[in-house]
């Protein structure tokens, strides 16, 4: 872990050094990270939605086969071992987490008070947004994703959408999270949720020209 965050903190004080603006250098090292984990995170949602097709399978097999328990049995069986297949697309998840902690931790211990003009009304980012601007656009980005599944075109299987409920609850959460953290944490948890919203509407694109191919 310690070499992932020299590596970090080295790449942030590149980055602040050569734009001169702490903030889009957290910006440029928070999207320079996930554009990394992409293929990691691609192979991720490629076993979620494996993992659910299998389960829609199992439930199919159940009532196909509910008069005959030995061939029920059978096929059980192969729904399992295909099932560990697909798990294996699920732990790329672990993979991520270093990286992405280690990230984290390098913007919170800052060692320096600078500003950026992407917020200018703070002199430090080691400030909370006492205009609560920071807040609301993170509110807004943690709520951009949830909306995806309302989306016809974009949807890939036949997931359950979220309720309106809790999408409101989970935003609303995001944004008390965010009034007292630093605006350095804030801009990279913005950053993050409007990048993971991106990823996930690019791979369901691909995702659909893959299927509509096959």
């Amino acid at each position: 872990m310690n070499i992932i965050s020299d590596i970090l903190n080295a790449s942030l004080n590149y980055l602040f050094n050569m734009t001169g603006d702490l903030g889009i250098a957290i910006i440029l090292l928070t999207l320079t990270v996930r554009l990394s984990l992409v293929p990691l995170s691609f192979k991720q949602k490629k076993g979620l939605q494996d993992q659910q097709k299998l389960s829609e399978g199992l439930k199919d097999i159940q009532e196909k086969y509910k008069n005959n328990k030995k061939q029920l049995e059978l096929e059980t069986q192969k729904y399992y071992q295909q099932n560990a297949k697909g798990m294996l697309g699920c732990l790329t998840t672990f993979l991520q987490l270093p990286i992405v902690f280690a990230l984290y931790q390098v913007i919170l211990k800052l060692p320096m008070n600078a500003g950026t003009v992407l917020v200018p009304w703070v002199a430090s980012l080691k400030m909370a947004d006492s205009f609560f601007v920071i807040p609301v656009f993170y509110m807004i980005s943690v709520l951009m994703p949830n909306i995806i599944p309302y989306i016809p075109f974009l949807r890939i299987t036949a997931q359950a959408k979220v309720s309106k409920v809790n999408i409101i609850i989970s935003s609303l959460i995001s944004a008390l999270i965010a009034f007292k953290v630093p605006i350095a944490i804030g801009l990279y948890l913005i950053t993050t949720s409007l990048f993971s919203f991106l990823e996930e509407v690019a791979f369901r694109l691909y995702s659909r020209r893959t299927t509509a191919t096959t």
